[in-house]
C-alpha cells in the first residue's frame, strides 16, 4: 500500500521542485537532496553517488538526479514519473512565456520578478557550490588545484580537454605516491 503512495508523491515533489527552484541543475541539488532524503527515496550517504552518476549521464543534472531518485524509489515507473514531474513545469512556463512574451516583456511585475529571481539563483548557486565543495575537496591540495584549473579554463589559456587530461595525470600520480607511502 505504501509503495503505491510513492508514485503520486514522486510526481508532486519533483513538479514542485521544477516549478520553484530556478537557476538550473546545480542550484537545485541541495533542495533536491533535502526532499529525497526527507521522503526516504534515498539515504543521505547515497547522495554523492546520485550526483556523480547524474553528471556522467548526458543531459541536465537535475533531470538525471530526478531520474535516478525515482528509479531508486519505485523502479522504472518511478524514474519516468519523477522525470516527468521535473521537466513539465519548465515546459509549461516556457510555453506560456513564448505565447505572450512580447506582450509582457516590459511589464513592471515581470521585471521585478526577474530581479528577484536573480538573487535567489545566486544564493542557490552559492549554496550548491559550498555543499559540493565538501564532497570534492577532500584533501588540502585539491582547492588550489581546482582554482588553478578553473583559471586556466576561464581565461582560455589551455583547452578544457587538456586540463581534464592533466588533472587525471596529477590525480593518478598523487594516488600512486600515497599508495607507495603506506606500503
Amino acid at each position: 500500500m505504501m509503495k503505491m503512495k510513492k508514485l503520486p508523491w514522486l510526481f508532486i515533489e519533483f513538479f514542485r521542485l521544477g516549478l520553484v527552484t530556478f537557476g538550473g541543475g546545480i542550484a537545485m541539488l541541495p533542495v533536491m537532496k533535502a526532499t529525497a532524503v526527507k521522503h526516504h527515496w534515498i539515504e543521505e550517504k547515497d547522495w554523492e553517488e546520485v550526483v556523480t552518476l547524474s553528471q556522467l549521464a548526458p543531459g541536465a543534472i537535475a533531470v538525471n538526479c530526478a531520474n535516478l531518485i525515482g528509479y531508486r524509489a519505485r523502479g522504472l515507473l518511478g524514474s519516468i514519473i519523477a522525470t516527468l514531474g521535473m521537466i513539465l513545469p519548465p515546459i509549461i512556463i516556457i510555453t506560456m512565456i513564448a505565447l505572450g512574451f512580447e506582450y509582457i516583456l516590459d511589464h513592471p511585475f515581470l521585471q521585478s520578478a526577474l530581479r528577484g529571481m536573480f538573487i535567489v539563483v545566486f544564493l542557490l548557486f552559492t549554496n550548491a557550490i559550498l555543499s559540493l565543495s565538501k564532497l570534492a575537496w577532500k584533501q588540502w591540495w585539491m582547492v588550489p588545484f581546482s582554482l588553478f584549473s578553473f583559471s586556466l579554463a576561464y581565461f582560455n589559456l589551455v583547452e578544457p580537454g587538456l586540463i581534464l587530461l592533466l588533472a587525471c595525470v596529477v590525480i593518478m600520480i598523487w594516488t600512486w605516491l600515497q599508495q607507495r607511502k603506506f606500503k
